[in-house]
């Protein structure tokens, strides 16, 4: 019964907030609205089929009269004789310069980019003169090739013994040496053919699998399929294919045809989902404030309703217009929409969450305003950044994008990385809901005092005075995940700086975040004038310590079990990777609480100096001690 009647006070609520959205967006603000999210479905679509325009005329190049013809549409050329050419690449006014068959280039970094790109310029032309050259017999131009037959799983289960790709020689199968090698060849000409290599003996071919996915071309890799890649090549015009396409049961590939797929047309698909949600966020907010500032908040919560069925009547609207988003946005671009939910409803809570915090720690819509554009800002960078480098390095997954990337690739995933995308977006909704039921009163939030003041009164509000090591064990654990995405979002923002500063950086931020999470609540309870021994402060210094280790160990098992061998995962749970860790824990705490509690609250920051620099030297003990590295 309580449960039917919390839900029904919920959906009273709910029903409450859409009919304000409806009085508050009337006539034209509804087409406004509308339009925003068409253009957004629009603009998805058009990225999905076509790709994202690339910028034309990007180097400034000069060649000489007699030097080669540059066709290519990244590059501006300028016609410029030797002297000429030389002057203007001195004044910077060309990034590179092509005289007769040279390339000068400065040392700067521009012009060495410009560089790069045009000897990939040149290659791509000489592998299609080898194209046409040997158009009549391709195996010449491009005798390396590699057909690609993706497997289901089925077909994988059904094979007992499957066989390998490959087969290694054993060494005496292994062909003599003078058998095989060849000296050098001279590149090959237009007018001289390409003398035929000689052939190494190769182990015999394994037996196709036998299942639904085993047919084989019996041509295997034709050269229909190569004449075909070489067309694509050609169409590339040099630039990048950035078009988001599913992958094919089967292909025919040539390496030196390839181009390294890039996930930036499935990253601007994945954020045009990220817009809608940004956006009925900002409504979500907008409303709460109003509400806050008219004081009608106050009159909610005089009625027989609780802080939490207030907040989630409140959220409830804006997370349905957020699923409509998703679902219709997936069905324009014709992806999975079970899939499409799973990853962007804890993405929609993520980003609810943070708006809720704004939202409730700030009482004018000026304040309120700076620090929803800082939140978006933030979680712009942790959503997008990773998913940048989707299948190049595993911690991509850190950012549900990332998994949006890979479903319209076409691709799987396992449920450790969903998870390891997810949970910690769950994590900080629960850990936002849990403070927003807790500091809900109307004297936090009618109060006006600077933000440190308000977020040491909410750590206040979260402690339970009768269990205060419980708490702390409590408030160190959940605020694990905070300090994580906080961690990461540094690393993001420090990508841009050069590497040992943005290195240094991240360093002493990720050492500064983790020592004040776990002394905040130490330090609130000793302002209050709940501790007044060093007994009792020591108590809480090792249950600070020891909430903070189960969460952080907890969320890198999760982490390891995605981008590590078992072997890492076994030995975090070695004695020794979890007693030094608490050790480390409980000296740093003990020295930022020790430091205050002598010297007073207002030189907490002196003990945080004083913590991080024992943190930072017990983490250089262990990447130059235990991990072997050599500084």
């Amino acid at each position: 019964m309580k449960t039917r009647a919390a839900m029904g006070n919920i959906l009273i609520i709910a029903r409450r907030e859409v009919t304000r959205l409806r009085t508050r967006f009337t006539g034209r603000s509804r087409l406004f609205v509308f339009g925003i999210l068409v253009f957004a479905a629009v603009l998805s679509s058009v990225i999905y089929h076509h790709g994202p325009f690339i910028s034309k005329a990007f180097y400034d190049i000069g060649v000489s009269p007699e030097g080669p013809e540059v066709a290519d549409a990244r590059f501006h050329v300028l016609t410029a004789a030797d002297n000429a050419g030389y002057a203007m690449l001195a004044e910077d006014q060309i990034d590179l310069f092509v005289p007769r068959g040279e390339v000068i280039a400065r040392p700067d970094d521009q012009s060495q980019y410009t560089a790069g790109a045009f000897r990939q310029y040149i290659e791509r032309q000489e592998l299609l003169r080898l194209a046409e050259v040997y158009r009549d017999d391709l195996m010449l131009a491009f005798p390396l090739r590699i057909e690609i037959h993706h497997l289901d799983e089925d077909s994988e289960a059904e094979n007992d013994a499957p066989q390998p790709a490959l087969k290694l020689l054993e060494p005496e199968e292994s062909p003599p040496a003078e058998s095989w090698a060849q000296p050098p060849l001279d590149f090959p000409q237009a007018e001289a053919p390409l003398p035929p290599t000689p052939q190494m003996p190769m182990a015999p071919p394994p037996e196709p699998p036998t299942g639904s996915s085993a047919a084989v071309s019996p041509k295997g890799a034709s050269d229909d399929a190569v004449l075909k890649e070489i067309n694509e090549f050609a169409e590339r015009d040099g630039l990048p294919s950035f078009k988001a396409e599913f992958a094919p049961e089967s292909e025919v590939i040539v390496p030196s045809l390839m181009t390294p797929p890039v996930p930036l047309a499935q990253v601007l698909i994945a954020f045009f989902y990220v817009v809608p949600i940004f956006f009925v966020s900002v409504f979500f907010t907008s409303s709460f404030m109003e509400e806050k500032t008219n004081r009608k908040l106050m009159i909610l919560l005089s009625a027989p309703v609780t802080p939490l069925q207030i907040i989630l009547g409140k959220m409830l609207p804006y997370i349905g217009y957020a699923v409509l988003a998703i679902i219709a946005i997936t069905l324009v671009l014709g992806g999975n929409v079970g899939l499409g939910l799973a990853i962007f409803i804890p993405v929609t809570l993520f980003v609810l969450s943070a708006y809720l915090m704004v939202a409730l720690l700030y009482r004018t819509f000026k304040d309120q305003t700076f620090f929803s554009v800082l939140a978006v800002w933030i979680v712009t960078i942790y959503l997008v950044a990773p998913a940048m480098f989707t299948g190049v390095n595993d911690l991509s997954f850190i950012s549900p994008l990332t998994l949006a990337v890979l479903m319209y690739r076409g691709e799987s995933f396992t449920a450790a990385q969903y998870f390891l995308s997810t949970i910690p977006m769950y994590a900080v909704f629960a850990v936002t809901l849990f403070v927003g039921v807790r500091i809900f009163n109307e004297e936090y939030l009618m109060g006006f005092r600077p933000l440190y003041k308000k977020l040491a009164e909410a750590i206040a509000l979260i402690i339970v005075p009768r269990r205060p090591g419980l708490s702390m064990v409590f408030l160190s654990f959940i605020f694990v995940p905070v300090v994580f995405m906080v961690q990461f979002a540094s690393i993001v923002i420090a990508s841009n700086l050069p590497t040992n500063t943005a290195l240094g950086l991240v360093f002493v931020f990720a050492i500064v975040t983790e020592e004040i999470a776990k002394s905040a609540g130490i330090t609130v309870l000793m302002q209050s004038g709940a501790v007044r021994s060093y007994r009792s402060l020591m108590k809480l210094v090792f249950a600070s310590g020891t909430g903070f280790l189960i969460g952080e160990k907890l969320l890198l098992l999760l982490a390891l079990s995605v981008v590590s061998d078992s072997v890492f995962t076994e030995a975090l749970g070695s004695s020794g990777l979890l007693i030094a860790p608490l050790v480390m824990h409980i000296l740093t705490t003990a020295t930022v609480a020790a430091i205050t509690m002598r010297l007073g609250v207002k030189y907490y920051p002196v003990g945080i100096l004083a913590g991080s620099v024992i943190h930072a030297l017990y983490n250089l003990w262990v990447i130059y001690g235990i991990g072997g590295m050599m500084p």
